[in-house]
């Protein structure tokens, strides 16, 4: 079975050497890269600042740079040229890369570059089903690493309305300030048994109840009997959940195989704070 073509699209920047290695080191499976480059930084005019001559200078060259280990590593690098509007050419270049890769996959990172480039390669990464990467500026004008931007896949308010969800992610989630979201890795088995007590019957019609058991209703006052959380209905909640990019699975500790691990991802992080 031959490997799925995987094209990583890079807006050029003073920064995209470390960042073309980086997403080499990181996605692995990348097999093409194309830098998308604004035409004016290999435009120079008698207009231009000894700081605009210095930026286009630094651009080139890290462009060159960042071609030249693709190589290394027998990954074909090209560029091409975005002229303005940004909009049209991008669409045109994506056209034609996509036309030429029927099967492919689309990676993105949008961090160097102009404004116009960068907000015309973001719909196309949606339109593609592609992650798209943005590299924030942090403190003292810090870049960080570039992170996976994150893409709404399902309502918020449907996440909102469904308080399984949010009790889902608000457990992976974790207490604010005191765990990092993004490493706090948790068991299956610990999930269900922290959704089971507060588990909501979303659609009413053939829903089991624990007759045994009853509780108090925090607004009427009534004891009322217990809704089951099965198996099937936990991992119907958590393969939505994964779908929608929310949470994912990851490996476990080493040598536990049968129990399967889930965390938040920035999407879930950024659903659970709007909702």
């Amino acid at each position: 079975m031959e490997r799925q073509e995987h094209i990583h699209i890079i807006a050029a920047g003073e920064k995209m050497e470390t960042a073309c290695a980086a997403a080499i080191r990181d996605l692995q499976d990348i097999t093409r890269i194309v830098i998308f480059a604004d035409t004016e930084i290999y435009n120079n005019t008698s207009r231009d600042s000894e700081e605009v001559k210095a930026h286009k200078d630094a651009v080139r060259d890290a462009a060159t740079k960042a071609k030249a280990h693709a190589a290394t590593l027998a990954i074909p690098a090209t560029l091409v040229y975005i002229a303005p509007p940004a909009g049209a050419s991008v669409a045109a270049a994506v056209q034609k890369i996509k036309k030429e890769s029927p099967g492919a996959r689309f990676t993105f990172d949008l961090s160097g570059g102009s404004k116009d480039l960068a907000l015309a390669l973001f719909p196309v990464s949606l339109w593609l089903d592609g992650d798209a990467y943005y590299a924030f500026e942090g403190r003292k004008g810090v870049t960080g690493p570039a992170e996976k931007l994150a893409v709404p896949k399902i309502p918020l308010m449907e996440i909102a309305a469904n308080p399984n969800y949010m009790r889902i992610l608000g457990v992976l989630a974790g207490t604010p300030g005191k765990d990092d979201a993004r490493t706090r890795v948790l068991p299956r088995s610990y999930l269900f048994t922290q959704l089971e007590a507060f588990y909501v019957p979303v659609k009413k019609s053939g829903v089991r109840v624990n007759v045994s058991k009853t509780k108090t209703d925090a607004v009427t006052g009534k004891r009322a009997v217990i809704p089951v959380l099965s198996q099937g209905t936990f991992s119907s909640l958590l393969i939505t959940l994964a779908s929608a990019d929310l949470i994912e699975e990851v490996p476990g500790p080493a040598g536990n195989r049968k129990e399967k691990y889930y965390r938040i991802t920035a999407s879930g992080t950024l659903a659970l704070q709007l909702a």
